[in-house]
């Protein structure tokens, strides 16, 4: 079975799993083989992730950055607070349910390291708060552990999970949009981290440092960001982590009027932000955790052909264990074979891109 987008190199597989949208519908039954016209309804039903059939793949195995029952723990609990907020505006959020939901993650990431493991996607349109909150949480936990920041982490992992809770009060046609927004509409965007403060104000346990990440993630270095403009130091160490988990996990999921980054393209829009945008050292240590190119990415090699990540190891990130599936005209071929990128006898070849 292999993981993928529906773009166009889905049309001819046959789904492993039948895919649902954001109401919990089948979509299309396990088995149906995918054309244009499924192709077309699969998009026009949110769908953002399927599973297909391939033997070549059932070996090959990879875990999620976040556990499953972590993962239904937040989906109930995000519901629950969603509901919460739409029947009484100033209800509070639930810090022991959110602790609790942290103290998840922490378990999660003690267990496996991003080499071995995916960030989590949307299967569909209603999973992409929630995925994008998981998915930052989970990252600047680990994120404060590399920079000798663990006693933080549990703070952090709490403002990573509820950063954007404020954008639920941001009408839905300023957020569908998400382009060219007026002076109006983007202070209306901007408001979400005053919303969600709000939302943390009237319970006890929220810690000070998990209030400063929240109210600095959108800060820049260079002055650019808000609320307030800080520059350089002026903006906390947290606030300056989240900073940069919180592009990465928000590029690298679908939004109206936005183009999707890869894990690769999303590492390159950090790096180019270093020094300007966020902090230089902590941009080198998110390069050196995230991998470019994780665990089950269809790339494709600079000679042509089409591969899938098996493995990633060592320091060099960038050159994984792959399976190649494909020749260098794109046909199937009758077995596949790895390649360790790593090895010096395979330093000609390298990954210019994602597929899909």
């Amino acid at each position: 079975m292999r993981r993928m987008r529906p773009g166009p190199q889905a049309i001819g597989q046959e789904l492993a799993a039948a895919p649902v949208d954001g109401g919990g519908s089948v979509v299309a039954p396990a088995g149906t083989v995918i054309t244009a016209e499924w192709l077309e309804r699969l998009r026009a039903s949110g769908v953002e992730i399927i599973h297909v059939t391939d033997p070549a793949f059932d070996d090959m195995a990879y875990e999620l950055a976040v556990s499953p029952e972590t993962l239904e723990m937040a989906s109930k609990l995000f519901q629950e607070t969603r509901s919460s907020i739409a029947k009484d505006a100033s209800a509070a959020l639930d810090y022991r349910s959110f602790a609790r939901l942290v103290r998840s993650i922490e378990r999660d990431v003690d267990d496996i390291s991003l080499d071995q493991a995916l960030m989590l996607y949307p299967e569909n349109e209603a999973q992409r708060d929630l995925i994008h909150a998981l998915n930052r949480a989970s990252l600047v936990v680990r994120m404060a552990m590399a920079v000798d920041m663990r006693r933080y982490r549990f703070d952090l992992g709490l403002a990573g999970l509820i950063a954007d809770v404020g954008m639920w009060f941001v009408p839905s046609e300023i957020l569908e949009k998400q382009k060219n927004l007026d002076i109006t509409e983007r202070a209306a965007v901007e408001e979400h981290v005053q919303n969600t403060l709000r939302l943390l104000s009237s319970q006890d346990g929220w810690s000070a440092m998990t209030r400063i990440a929240v109210t600095q993630h959108h800060e820049r270095i260079d002055g650019s960001g808000y609320p307030r403009g800080l520059k350089g130091s002026e903006i906390h160490r947290n606030g300056q982590i989240l900073a940069v988990c919180d592009v990465y996990t928000a590029v690298t999921l679908t939004r109206p009027g936005r183009r999707l980054y890869s894990p690769a393209e999303a590492l390159e829009l950090i790096v180019g932000g270093a020094d300007t945008l966020f902090d230089f050292d902590l941009v080198s240590m998110f390069h050196r955790l995230v991998p470019p190119y994780p665990i089950g990415t269809e790339v494709e090699l600079s000679s042509g052909e089409q591969a899938v990540v098996k493995e990633v190891r060592g320091p060099i990130k960038s050159r994984p264990i792959v399976r190649v599936f494909t020749d260098a005209q794109g046909k199937r071929l009758p077995a596949c074979y790895e390649i360790d990128l790593s090895e010096r006898r395979h330093q000609h070849l390298t990954i210019v891109g994602a597929v899909g």
